[in-house]
């Protein structure tokens, strides 16, 4: 069969992201169709278009909130530059980011939170200098281990990162450089390399301790995903960073190698659990995002196993 057609022919969205990552044209006419089309359209009509929310909420309720729409938005390579989505980043910065990230007395607010707004405000090209700030807080707010932890300041102190909110920091650094941003960018490049050290440290997803596998959900891999970290997604943040390859990377890129068919398609895995607008594939269906995303990070890392795919060499 011919993979690259199965996953173009999918949605408006994977045209765009595969002509791009695989054939090496970033069509913007098609990147500026996604949100009138397809899943980006149909994400868009959900919208209440007097509140300008989704989900009747701004960061809740998972995952049908505004928050985690607009992170959805971002995981289909949509062009977010646009009057409707800088309206409704406004109302999520004004409710999840007071005084400089201090949301109560002794309480900053989440630290993978703001990443995920740094992340959203970031691709959606959004011109406000709250991101700055939140650049400082993300940056003065490491942990000792080189990642970071939502939980830095309470009490007793965490004694090392959370591979989720190291995992969403990684991935803003990537959308603020990517998208032209320059504040505090040295700072940032120097920050990247101690946090992708500090999830090479578990080898992806084990106990360095035990060499046990911290959670099964690590190795599962939801389209679309919402806050939490797993394999793939850490592999598509190192491929996207340019991360070079590393032996402790070996046994996430096995596992992701074992999940193709002979086709080099891969399964759906269960949805996050939560509310979500609509269901992309279903459980144990030829998957055509996760087949992008997983053929995307062997590009990368095994790219003879990607051409073997790809070029229809199967």
């Amino acid at each position: 069969m011919d993979l690259i057609s199965w996953m173009r022919n999918h949605d408006i969205s994977l045209n765009y992201l595969v002509k791009r990552d695989f054939l090496g044209v970033d069509d913007l006419h098609l990147k500026n169709q996604i949100l009138s089309e397809g899943y980006g359209l149909r994400l868009m009509n959900l919208q209440d278009q007097k509140t300008h929310l989704w989900g009747e909420g701004v960061y809740s309720p998972k995952y049908t909130s505004t928050h985690y729409t607009l992170l959805e938005l971002c995981q289909l390579g949509a062009h977010l530059d646009e009057k409707r989505i800088h309206k409704s980043i406004s109302i999520l910065f004004d409710v999840m980011w007071k005084e400089k990230g201090l949301m109560r007395r002794s309480r900053h607010q989440d630290m993978c939170v703001v990443a995920m707004m740094v992340r959203i405000a970031a691709t959606a090209h959004f011109k406000d200098n709250r991101i700055f700030d939140m650049i400082d807080y993300i940056l003065e707010y490491p942990m000792s281990d080189g990642g970071w932890n939502c939980s830095w300041e309470r009490k007793p102190k965490p004694k090392q990162s959370s591979l989720h909110t190291t995992l969403s920091v990684l991935e803003a650094f990537h959308a603020y450089i990517e998208n032209g941003y320059t504040y505090k960018i040295d700072e940032i490049h120097l920050m990247i390399p101690k946090g992708v050290s500090y999830i090479l440290s578990k080898r992806l997803f084990r106990a360095v301790r035990t060499n046990e596998i911290i959670h099964k959900d690590m190795l599962s891999f939801p389209f679309p995903y919402g806050w939490k970290y797993d394999v793939l997604r850490a592999l598509t943040a190192f491929a996207n960073l340019d991360i070079p390859y590393d032996e402790k990377m070996e046994e996430g890129l096995n596992m992701l190698m074992n999940r193709l068919d002979e086709f080099g398609r891969v399964k759906a895995d269960p949805k996050a659990l939560g509310l979500h607008h609509f269901r992309y594939t279903k459980t144990n269906q030829p998957c055509p995002f996760n087949t992008y995303r997983i053929l995307n990070v062997l590009k990368k890392y095994k790219l003879q196993i990607y051409n073997k795919y790809s070029l229809g060499d199967n």
